[in-house]
């Protein structure tokens, strides 16, 4: 199992390892780092987010005397059935600044087994290996391992399987809800493509097959990161 993190606000003086860390321990996933809770909750509202590390909120100019916080939070984060907010803070951790990476692993160690007992009420495990998509009239199996791209078309979404092509209407966004977010990115305003299937990485394309995909600017370094976390 990955923990899929997510960092929200600004990273507290004494923390400015916190995303190497991430990244460097092979069971934790960088989802993204938001400034504020409205450019997150789409992100947690997808179920996906297992820590959530809760930094300083944006500096307001309103408010100078704003002291930041010296340590920083980390929320387990879990989405009990009938719960009527998003998500809901089952458990909390508080890590202090010029922390090692020692002590940032024995943390997310802890969280992860936490996370990965039998019957503890945290995000349900992702148990098929499909998702359900409405293609006009009917409804279409997609296989995660088999999906390598999508491309945003004028008036619809084509899915690029191994074998076939599948056109949606469904939004990008609720397609995207439904992908594993350490297996897919979207690279391109045009495009997502899957980790599994990248042949080649180029500082503004990648191929996937005889695919040419181009990338969003400055997102190749992002990809590349992800990228080695694959699957």
């Amino acid at each position: 199992m990955m923990l899929n993190c997510l960092i929200l606000g600004e990273i507290p003086n004494g923390f400015q390892n916190l995303e190497k860390y991430i990244n460097d321990t092979s069971f934790t996933f960088l989802a993204e780092h938001c400034q504020t809770f409205n450019e997150a909750l789409p992100l947690l509202e997808t179920e996906a987010i297992h820590l959530l590390f809760a930094g300083n909120p944006p500096a307001n100019p309103f408010t100078p005397n704003h002291e930041d916080q010296h340590d920083l939070k980390i929320l387990v984060i879990s989405y009990p059935d009938e719960n009527p907010y998003p998500f809901h803070v089952c458990h909390e951790e508080i890590l202090f600044p010029d922390f090692t990476y020692e002590a940032f692993y024995n943390t997310v160690h802890r969280l992860y087994n936490l996370i990965d007992m039998e019957g503890h009420e945290t995000i349900p495990p992702r148990t098929a290996d499909h998702f359900m998509l409405r293609c006009d009239n009917r409804y279409e199996k997609i296989v995660y391992e088999d999906l390598r791209y999508l491309e945003v078309m004028d008036n619809h979404i084509l899915l690029h399987t191994k074998d076939n092509q599948i056109a949606t209407t469904e939004k990008l966004d609720w397609i995207m809800a439904q992908l594993p977010i350490n297996a897919f990115m979207h690279v391109h305003r045009w495009y997502v493509v899957g980790f599994r299937h990248i042949d080649h990485i180029e500082k503004d394309h990648v191929y996937i097959g005889t695919a040419r995909i181009p990338l969003a600017k400055n997102v190749s370094q992002e990809l590349e990161r992800r990228y080695k976390k694959r699957w």
